[in-house]
């Protein structure tokens, strides 16, 4: 007769075997639902960010360089002896630092960079799915560990230029506080300020790039966290854990013993006010605005005396924010539509598309083309090509007289041609006299909408200061209606 223990515990290893087997089939046909571009759309926006790292602060220094140069010469001749000193070792100057990087040579030995929630959730779920290769598609094993890896080498390129960022900041306030007083306030080191400011700030606009999720993305972190072994995994395996450490209990009640709860300090401070009289909770209330008070002076106080971009700062230094931005960052895209109608034409749309690029935080220029289309009449609806233009447009914000914003009211100003005419051939537009000139200014109103596609409404209201020289003269006036991309 065979043991009943050996039974029960037969019994019990193949309910193990099944549970085991059961939960894997669960994890892999989660793991399957992963969509396939994710790892691709990962591994591109790591190589643009790498690339736009590398690049930007390959320029920076150049122009850095350059200036330096240009500030030991002047000081060669105010003060040989102050030239001498900040000169004498080329390993602290712009050009030092730039041969390093050219040379592949590392800025500083051992330094991680700075935490950052985004890469420490891409990170450990690049190197989750790296172990679970067993129950993924075959096709992306090897991708998802080239994509760590390149994840682990972007985050030795962004230790590298925080430490960057961190000599050109130092570097940058010992050459205008030792400079300043003999060669004053050279241009020279006005472009070193500003140079130095800009690339700070485009950092940040490049890290807050990367670190917007993609629609893949958020459906692959939606899909793992379904997943209680990629849970446990991270709170043992993320970059955050690796500093602080998680207790072997995180996550259940017993791990919250012994912390106070909001309800027992609320308690607390009841018992303390009635003990104090009938007129401590008035008192107590006093106090705290007073202490909120005094906290809001001590912090006004502190951020008036810190220079927005460190010691050393030129004063007169007006930011232009665009000039942080990516290219795609500063394009805009317009559409407008203008209907008319006049007695030699039928009833038309005017349709216009248009592509500028943001100057500055104020002002704007672009070009763009535009369609006539004719509608025929009420009683004869037909649809023709009454004409065609080329445009460009110029806009600049304006202030009000107190220093407030014009509420996205803008000059608008551009120069146009357009071919009037009927055609139904390209060849008719070759005829220089069908073509006619316009010169427009006037206002232009943006109105915020919130969509995803279009980022504003614009109503125009312009005068055609070339009407005179038209064949027929037209309307001086011309109204707008358009959407801002």
């Amino acid at each position: 007769m065979s043991n009943p223990k050996l039974i029960i515990f037969s019994i019990f290893l193949t309910l193990l075997c099944h549970s085991v087997l059961a939960q894997a089939d669960s994890t892999m046909a989660t793991l399957q639902q992963i969509p396939g571009k994710y790892i691709g759309q990962v591994n591109k926006k790591i190589d643009r960010y790498t690339h736009r790292l590398t690049s930007k602060t390959e320029k920076t220094l150049t122009k850095l360089c350059r200036w330096e140069n240009r500030v030991q010469k002047l000081l060669q001749k105010a003060s040989p002896e102050t030239a001498e000193r900040l000169f004498a070792n080329k390993d602290l100057t712009f050009a030092g630092l730039l041969e390093k990087l050219q040379q592949g040579k590392a800025i500083t030995a051992n330094t991680t960079a700075q935490y950052n929630d985004y890469r420490d959730k891409l990170t450990t779920s690049l190197k989750y799915l790296e172990q679970q290769k067993a129950l993924i598609d075959s096709n992306i094993v090897k991708p998802v560990k080239a994509t760590r890896e390149k994840m682990e080498e972007l985050e030795k390129e962004m230790a590298q230029t925080e430490a960057v960022q961190k000599f050109i900041k130092e570097r940058k306030q010992q050459l205008i506080s030792e400079s300043i007083k003999y060669i004053g306030k050279s241009k020279y080191l006005t472009k070193i300020n500003k140079e130095s400011y800009y690339y700070v700030e485009t950092l940040k606009n490049y890290k807050e790039l990367f670190s917007d999720p993609k629609k893949a993305e958020q459906t692959a972190r939606e899909i793992l966290n379904k997943i209680p072994a990629f849970q446990k995994f991270t709170q043992q395996n993320s970059m955050l854990a690796s500093l602080f450490g998680t207790p072997a209990n995180y996550g259940t009640p017993q791990s919250l013993a012994g912390l106070q709860t909001r309800s027992s300090v609320n308690s607390l401070i009841q018992d303390r006010l009635a003990a104090g009289g009938p007129n401590a909770q008035q008192m107590m209330k006093e106090q705290m605005q007073l202490a909120q008070a005094e906290m809001n002076k001590m912090k006004d106080k502190l951020l008036k005396n810190i220079p927005s971009n460190g010691e050393g700062e030129l004063p007169d230094f007006k930011p232009n924010n665009q000039r942080s931005k990516t290219f795609a960052q500063r394009t805009e895209y317009n559409f407008n539509l203008q209907f008319a109608k006049s007695n030699l034409l039928p009833s038309t749309a005017d349709i216009g598309l248009g592509i500028g690029y943001k100057i500055n935080d104020k002002s704007s220029a672009g070009v763009g083309m535009s369609y006539k289309l004719g509608m025929g009449s009420i009683q004869h609806i037909s649809f023709t090509h009454q004409g065609i233009g080329l445009r460009s447009y110029l806009d600049w914000k304006l202030t009000l007289p107190r220093g407030g914003a014009g509420g996205g009211l803008f000059i608008s100003g551009g120069f146009e041609l357009n071919h009037n005419a009927a055609f139904k051939k390209i060849n008719e537009l070759k005829d220089k006299a069908s073509w006619q000139q316009s010169g427009l200014i006037g206002l232009k109103k943006k109105l915020p909408m919130k969509t995803k596609l279009v980022k504003n409404t614009q109503v125009q209201l312009l005068y055609d200061i070339l009407f005179r020289t038209h064949i027929p003269v037209s309307q001086p006036v011309v109204f707008r209606v358009g959407y801002g991309f």
